[in-house]
């Protein structure tokens, strides 16, 4: 009798593991939007709670929400050094349940909505104090950056161009590629123009401008190619400008920073682990780390906790559950709850 085939695909992404994969992703969703509802409840009523809004409603912060039904929860926010602390924007940790899958230094994320006019100083003022080298826009932008756009407004110089941000930060545009591909890559500096103390940051801005709000791309090669330049950069950062490898989190931002944000963090999320793992059946990528390439076909990483990618455990399930309980509606839509498990297995051969 042959040997039973070895599995290449995660548990949770084979045929053969359920009878319908998409009857119960749907269901699944369900169950995670039904949590939603009661923590929704918690943030609008009246008692304090770990979900509570009230900083995002009082009356010199409403007008700094783009929407007024995306709040930041209490616990979860991100504040800003400065005469106005808030920022609607949500810290995005490890998963509990994940961390031993996780790399040590996985710094998670900053959900944020697009930055307004009035809130652009702020913006680049979490910037610097998160340690954030690198930003992830995922929508189209206005170039009018005075008036409040339907979606989002253009919040970095023009190229060759350095703007000012507040009395203490500046910002400069050094180049880009092709800004009518779908995805543009700007590099950045931000620096503090009063201290001479403090090394100028290098910054990335991976720019995806082909996803349609509420929707999906039609597939995922620039999403993986995205997440696979990032990891480059800071590869190529550490060996030249930062040899610590002291990144803070990646700050992602669509216009409400809840749908294709959350995505984004969900997908980037799970191929963390797969990497760390040691995952031996990533499909190649001409920016993969070489090294982690050759160790995953002779090794996993050997962790009593570790997540085991032969079982049927649902990963995509375990992110944005954890990611829900830190920023509302991540992840808004079937579709997109359906295109991460789809991109996933894009990632794998």
């Amino acid at each position: 009798m042959a040997n039973a085939p070895i599995p290449t695909l995660p548990g949770f992404l084979r045929p053969e593991a359920r009878t319908s994969r998409g009857y119960h992703q749907n269901q699944v969703f369900e169950s995670i939007e039904s949590q939603e509802v009661d923590r929704l409840e918690q943030a609008y009523g009246r008692d304090e709670t770990l979900f509570s809004i009230h900083e995002a409603r009082l009356p010199n912060t409403v007008k700094l929400n783009r929407y007024s039904n995306v709040l930041p929860y209490q616990h979860s926010r991100v504040m800003v050094n400065g005469p106005m602390p808030f920022m609607n924007a949500s810290r995005i940790t490890a998963p509990p349940a994940l961390r031993t899958s996780l790399p040590a230094d996985f710094a998670g994320y900053i959900a944020t909505q697009a930055p307004l006019p009035e809130t652009q100083a702020n913006f680049w003022r979490m910037v610097c104090d998160e340690n954030v080298h690198v930003i992830v826009c995922l929508t189209t932008v206005s170039a009018n950056r005075t008036q409040r756009g339907q979606k989002a407004e253009q919040y970095w110089p023009n190229a060759g161009q350095t703007d000012r941000f507040g009395p203490n930060l500046s910002v400069r545009s050094l180049d880009s590629t092709n800004s009518d591909s779908e995805v543009v890559y700007r590099n950045l500096e931000l620096w503090d123009p009063s201290s001479d103390a403090n090394p100028r940051r290098s910054i990335l801005l991976a720019h995806y401008q082909g996803w349609p709000d509420h929707g999906v791309p039609k597939s995922s090669s620039s999403l993986r190619d995205i997440m696979y330049t990032i990891r480059s950069w800071k590869r190529n950062q550490q060996a030249t400008n930062n040899p610590k490898g002291n990144f803070g989190p990646i700050l992602v931002h669509c216009s409400a920073g809840v749908g294709r944000t959350g995505t984004f963090c969900v997908i980037d999320t799970a191929l963390s682990v797969l990497e760390h793992i040691r995952y031996p059946h990533l499909a190649p990528h001409p920016l993969r780390d070489a090294s982690l390439q050759e160790q995953a076909l002779n090794l996993m990483v050997q962790a009593e906790d570790a997540y085991n990618w032969n079982q049927d455990r649902d990963l995509v399930f375990e992110i944005l559950n954890a990611f829900r309980n830190e920023r509302m509606m991540m992840v808004q839509t079937t579709g997109q709850y359906q295109f991460c498990y789809a991109a996933i297995k894009e990632l794998c051969q």
